[in-house]
């Protein structure tokens, strides 16, 4: 098993580097409201002027965002993945995949019995990030959400053939106990971040674990 890995809420050159550089399979830019917010036309720029292994995937992270603005987004930069962390309805999920023509991923926000939800989404989806519900944000917290959920959630997702992502607080501290549920993936933000900047020192902790991991459950 290979645990994959996201870096999301790059909002620099510095970021984009830092990132484009690692091993993380996913890259992540957050166009809504969040201090990590960054602009099509910048993003577009630093990916041009950083070379990267295009096995990399590029997500593109909406809340409540138009299908216009969607698309305004897609028609600026290499979006792989469209990844909806609003409260985006199935039908309007559907109606941004027949349009934008991209993956989309869900966030489920952890509440009580919210693994429920996959089932609404799984018909126009291709995966699921579990994440933290903190009032008056949509991600990007560093809080976790309570763990002893993670089980319910990885069940329903093999139930609906969707791998299932962990977001929400998780830095090289706890990482090794996130492992231990054997997420699909993890999705990581500030937890990588030294004074709001992803930190090449951190990234490499995270990673050393995640290899060391999985190299113990091939065994």
């Amino acid at each position: 098993m290979q645990t994959k890995l996201k870096y999301c809420g790059n909002h620099s050159i510095d970021d984009t580097k830092n990132v484009l550089n690692s091993n993380a399979d996913f890259v992540g830019f957050v166009f809504a409201e969040s201090k990590r917010k960054v602009k099509a036309d910048d993003v577009n720029c630093w990916l041009k002027s950083v070379p990267f292994n295009h096995k990399k995937q590029i997500v593109a992270l909406f809340v409540n965002a138009t299908i216009s603005e969607i698309e305004e987004v897609v028609s600026k930069i290499p979006v792989d993945i469209i990844q909806c962390h609003g409260h985006e309805t199935p039908e309007l999920v559907q109606q941004i995949k027949q349009r934008v023509n991209k993956p989309i991923w869900k966030v489920i926000h952890h509440k009580e019995e919210a693994w429920q939800e996959m089932l609404d989404y799984a018909p126009y989806v291709e995966a699921f990030i579990i994440d933290s519900k903190v009032k008056g944000q949509w991600g990007g917290t560093g809080i976790t959400f309570d763990w002893g959920h993670i089980p319910k959630y990885i069940e329903q997702g093999k139930l609906l053939k969707r791998p299932v992502y962990i977001a929400g607080g998780i830095n090289p501290n706890n990482v090794d106990e996130l492992l231990t549920y054997q997420p699909d993936g993890i999705d990581i933000s500030s937890g990588i971040e030294k004074d709001g900047i992803k930190d090449n020192a951190l990234i490499e902790q995270i990673e050393e674990r995640i290899k060391y991991y999985d190299n113990q459950l091939s065994r």
